[in-house]
């Protein structure tokens, strides 16, 4: 059915929902699952004109945060059967679902599995939703995970997942 499965990721319970279900399915087809963690290095620009060394810094903290979490996830779905790979991406200020649009099309994922808050409202209407722009976009079916935390505050990383709705 599917052989590819690409699963943005980072620290969120809405990210964890959505590699657990892709791991089920991954099982199910006997498929490769690619984990694509993406560092949203937007967020450390305006640090950058108040202290110009401290954006590399910052840039080298989230980077090798970013490989730990992938290490961990990729190890953690390898334990659970999969054959699991992952990537690491810098977004320079690009929209994070182009990021993801472009790794599913250079990949060739056939299915991209998107852990979501759910966030409604307001809130939605702050927050934005990639998981949203990623389906309007992507070229593959998606499937979207609604996390087990309702309200979407569960501490994870400002990350790909992290801004996904």
């Amino acid at each position: 059915m599917y052989a590819r499965i690409l699963v943005p990721v980072d620290a969120s319970a809405a990210a964890a929902a959505g590699l657990e279900e892709a791991v089920r399915v991954a099982r199910h087809c006997d498929a490769h699952l690619r984990l694509l963690h993406i560092v949203d290095d937007v967020h450390f620009a305006p640090e950058a004109a108040l202290h110009p060394t401290v954006p590399a810094a910052g840039m080298s903290t989230a980077l090798e945060a970013g490989s730990a979490l992938l290490r961990r996830l990729r190890d953690d779905a390898v334990r659970d059967g999969g054959i699991v790979d992952s990537v690491l991406v810098e977004s320079a200020g690009r929209p994070l679902h182009e990021i993801v649009s472009e790794q599913a099309q250079a990949w060739h994922a056939e299915l991209l599995v998107l852990g979501t808050h759910g966030r409604r409202g307001v809130d939605r209407f702050m927050a934005g939703s990639v998981a949203e722009q990623v389906v309007r976009h992507a070229d593959v079916p998606v499937l979207l995970v609604r996390s087990p935390q309702a309200d979407g505050n569960d501490g994870g990383l400002q990350s790909i997942a992290a801004a996904i709705a």
